[in-house]
């Protein structure tokens, strides 16, 4: 998939790159999306423990930043959005881990936002989320292209941002 894009996975390439027969992977994944979402849902396990450990941690922000920020697997990530346009049963997993994802950040930013000064009315814990989450998904995802968007920047900017907020955080909680 990383090498190829999502549409040459198939059960003979799956079996080829892992060194068996074709029905054996049929035998485990039904069908290619079977497939899809057992890799989606190996890899999002996880990530939704790490959000969570993240966002508990001593420097909230700055670990959930880290965490979105960091380039493994940003590559297979937009593969398996990419392959969810257009497998019904993968995009309904990608939606219900999102769900689950935001709803770990939603929860914590409705505390965490005052620790840092920030007005929730204002700075939404939603808008926060997705603004957090946006960038660091830009930019990952720009960086791996190699697209000249300037993503180096962008990261070094919300880290400033970062420092600053936890700071604050640091001399509110004195």
């Amino acid at each position: 998939m990383l090498k190829e894009g999502y549409a040459s996975v198939s059960s003979r390439s799956v079996a080829a790159a892992v060194g068996i027969q074709a029905p054996l992977v049929h035998y485990y994944f039904p069908s290619i999306d079977d497939l899809f979402v057992a890799v989606l849902s190996r890899r999002a396990g996880r990530n939704v423990e790490r959000m969570a450990e993240a966002l508990a941690s001593p420097q909230p922000l700055r670990a959930w930043w880290e965490m979105a920020s960091e380039p493994r697997g940003a590559s297979l990530f937009v593969e398996l959005l990419a392959a969810a346009n257009h497998r019904p049963v993968l995009k309904a997993e990608v939606g219900t881990i999102a769900r689950e994802i935001r709803r770990v950040q939603v929860d914590a930013l409705e505390t965490l936002l005052g620790e840092y000064g920030l007005d929730p009315s204002v700075y939404t814990p939603v808008l926060v989320a997705s603004a957090m989450q946006g960038l660091a998904f830009a930019v990952v995802q720009d960086q791996a292209a190699g697209y000249d968007t300037a993503p180096d920047e962008a990261a070094a900017a919300m880290r400033r941002l970062v420092d600053r907020l936890e700071r604050r955080r640091a001399r509110r909680r004195r």
